[in-house]
């Protein structure tokens, strides 16, 4: 595959990433990737338990996201945001940790070989990985950068590509969560096509926290913290190469609804290094 590549772009809401924590690409052994990533969410009301208000969150946001593959079946992934949020709170956030294997791979060709073969294969990923604040920012009111969550991720990763033309990645898990923050249960979704010149994909991303409180609910929480956050996501990326190991990107995403999160329209762009060192 000509775009063999990782777009872990951050489209931050209150608490949560966007399209998924991993994809379904692998780097190669010896392969690195390095993304620069920034953007801008204009949330303009927010979902105090799922009542919305009018209270608006702009965040400001910059990106590091590292993928090194191990060997060619295993990939470790980096990620380290920094956030802004309306201009009153500034800090580093959390960073993400992830293993990923390719632990089963079948091809189907049902064309044989040659120009006008075709093949279809399937790819099952397990992904075990660690989030985790670096920094004591604010995780009370309007302006908190996050919940200070300590998070021990699973992942099941099926990946789907159609003749390195046309994929779907499918990932879900579960998320165990250090108390007072609730466990949560994620969902992503992702179609995509990949040409010589251009990547798009559009995708889906659901969470669901099991308990919590809400924001201005009974019981009152005595801590953000204590929040459970859900949330239907859905968005859309764009990505040109424009030399062998350099290209460009950009992207879009909206929160349809959920519970104790913001709400609003997100884009974000940024460069991609890719295989640095083979």
């Amino acid at each position: 595959m000509k775009l063999k590549l990782v777009l872990y772009l951050i489209l931050t809401s209150l608490y949560s990433f966007g399209q998924g924590r991993i994809d379904g690409f692998y780097k190669g052994k010896g392969s690195l990737d390095v993304v620069f990533a920034c953007g801008y969410e204009n949330n303009t009301s927010y979902l105090a338990g799922k009542n919305k208000i009018n209270f608006g969150r702009k965040i400001s946001f910059a990106n590091l996201y590292l993928a090194y593959g191990l060997t060619d079946r295993l990939d470790v992934n980096f990620s380290l945001p920094y956030l802004s949020v309306n201009n009153a709170e500034k800090g580093v956030q959390d960073f993400n940790f992830n293993l990923k294997y390719l632990f089963f791979t079948k091809v189907k060709d049902f064309c044989g070989s040659g120009y006008f073969s075709t093949f279809i294969k399937n790819e099952f990923s397990f992904s075990l990985g660690g989030t985790s604040n670096i920094t004591e920012y604010q995780t009370e009111g309007g302006n908190a950068l996050g919940q200070q969550a300590k998070i021990v991720d699973t992942r099941l990763v099926y990946h789907r590509n159609y003749n390195d033309k046309r994929f779907i990645t499918i990932q879900t898990g579960y998320s165990f969560k250090l108390s007072p923050t609730p466990n949560s249960f994620p969902l992503a979704i992702k179609f995509g096509v990949t040409k010589s010149k251009l990547y798009t994909d559009v995708w889906y991303e659901y969470q669901y926290s099991f308990g919590g409180l809400d924001y201005k609910g009974t019981p009152v929480p005595s801590s953000f913290r204590e929040l459970g956050v859900n949330y239907h996501k859905i968005g859309t990326t764009f990505y040109r190469p424009i030399k062998n190991k350099f290209g460009i990107f950009a992207g879009v995403s909206y929160l349809l609804s959920g519970r104790n999160t913001s709400q609003g329209l997100g884009v974000n762009a940024g460069i991609v290094l890719k295989h640095i060192k083979k």
